[in-house]
């Protein structure tokens, strides 16, 4: 199962030097897209600046689809969003959460979302 927006090339399409067939599936993996140093400078950094709205000024509007795009996009996003806010910054006011192991000790799963192999380690201080 193809995770991500995918669809069936029409026709034959000609991206730089390469040929993609008519009828080859295309999808988009959001992994890959929201890691684009084009879009992003340096992506592996926490940066919540990346998403002000004078640094989005001229960012292609699917630059960045973590609950994907367009008339098959997650119902339940706005929802999700809103109880995302509402968890973290409750959350944070109270607790300072640093994670326990390196970026690059990590390994990924690709499931039907992504996952960490072996989960995160995290450590939590309470905040004064």
């Amino acid at each position: 199962m193809a995770i991500g927006p995918h669809w069936s090339i029409g026709e034959d399409l000609q991206i730089g030097e390469y040929l993609v067939p008519a009828g080859t599936t295309a999808l988009i993996t959001t992994y890959m897209l929201h890691r684009n140093p084009r879009v992003f400078p340096k992506p592996e950094q926490f940066n919540p600046d990346n998403f002000i709205p004078e640094n989005c000024i001229g960012r292609h509007l699917l630059a960045y689809i973590p609950f994907s795009a367009g008339s098959r996009n997650c119902i339940g996003q706005n929802f999700a969003i809103l109880e995302e806010k509402a968890v973290i910054s409750t959350v944070l006011r109270k607790y300072k959460i640093e994670a326990v192991d390196r970026r690059e000790d990590l390994t990924l799963l690709s499931e039907l979302i992504l996952l960490l192999k072996g989960g995160l380690r995290i450590k939590i201080t309470k905040r004064n």
